[in-house]
């Protein structure tokens, strides 16, 4: 999972260090050329090397159907509510509120480094600072080789002193870097260019170790969810995907007229607050996700049988029939 998101982080922060050295030396229309050849390359990759994986293929289920069946059937796969619905799990809520934390304090942090440090340390030219953005780069790729195993080491150091598995463990390994280290990073980030002290190498540090510690989170959020919903493990994390990719273009939008507003400091302050308040959140579903969890899935087998009985009411018998395995009734009839 650790190299997987590797290439969603790398990716935005070596992009604009290319585009610098592009517009520098070239006109900026050449960036739209690179990005056609390398969406090119992406698409015959995708063709050739990703194998397909599925046992059963969703279109077999509509062969020989009639034309109504079949889009009743393929609305029930397109239908965007599927990814919703499953934000009834509070645990899930405090996970994408992590995950919209970091990406949020990501494109906040990455989108105006040309306009907040140029002035700051006299740059002239798009190359100069797009320098800057290999810091985070380098941390993304650095946390790559141990976000996922750390966060490995955790869960499996909690199952044997608990005697058990539960997923929530996992989350465990990712509070100390999104409630202590990437909101010191920011800060420091923050405040040294607002003051003026440091010089370049502190705010360039700080830019790694947030890099380095967002790869140390990203994996045990997402690792988790799929974990608790895997049946719907794609509808998930195209969830989580999606809300936290809204606070990534609100961080986007706001970042600059907040920074012309209030300065680069206190801008810090408040993206270290929200990662502060989102771990928090973490640390309540590490608290109480089982319990959440297995509320809302008694919620839901009580409205499915429910929903049975009166169904079979309705034909004169009972659709629901209850089963006792070892003295008790079994709930997920």
């Amino acid at each position: 999972m650790g190299w997987f998101l590797s290439g969603t982080l790398i990716g935005p922060a070596f992009g604009p260090f290319i585009g610098g050295i592009i517009v520098t030396f070239k006109s900026w229309r050449e960036i739209f050329y690179l990005q056609t050849a390398l969406a090119g390359v992406a698409v015959i990759g995708a063709f050739f090397l990703l194998p397909e994986t599925s046992h059963h293929m969703k279109s077999n289920e509509l062969v020989g159907l009639p034309l109504k069946k079949k889009s009743a059937i393929l609305w029930g796969m397109l239908n965007p509510w599927r990814v919703v619905r499953l934000y009834k799990y509070p645990n899930l809520i405090m996970v994408a509120l992590a995950s919209s934390s970091l990406v949020w304090n990501m494109y906040s942090l990455l989108t105006p480094i040309r306009y907040v440090l140029n002035p700051r340390f006299n740059l002239t030219t798009p190359i100069q600072s797009g320098l800057f953005y290999l810091a985070p780069g380098c941390g993304y790729i650095l946390g790559t080789f141990f976000g996922g195993r750390y966060a490995d080491y955790v869960t499996i150091k909690w199952t044997k002193k608990r005697g058990t598995r539960i997923p929530e463990d996992r989350l465990r390994s990712c509070l100390p870097f999104m409630g202590i280290v990437i909101p010191g990073c920011m800060l420091i980030y923050g405040w040294s260019i607002e003051k003026r002290f440091g010089g370049i190498p502190l705010p360039v540090i700080m830019m790694f170790c947030q890099g380095v510690a967002q790869l140390f989170c990203f994996p045990s959020l997402n690792t988790y969810c799929l974990d608790v919903m895997q049946p719907h493990s794609a509808e998930v994390i195209a969830g989580n995907y999606m809300i936290r990719y809204l606070f990534g273009a609100l961080g986007s939008a706001t970042v600059l007229p907040a920074v012309e507003k209030v300065g680069v400091g206190w801008f810090s302050t408040i993206s270290a607050g929200f990662l502060v308040v989102s771990s928090l959140a973490t640390l309540s579903s590490v608290v109480w996700g089982k319990s959440w969890r297995g509320s809302v899935d008694r919620k839901r087998r009580a409205k499915r049988c429910k929903m049975m009985e009166e169904g079979g009411n309705e034909k004169g018998t009972s659709a629901f029939t209850p089963v006792t395995v070892k003295g008790k009734e079994d709930e997920s009839v």
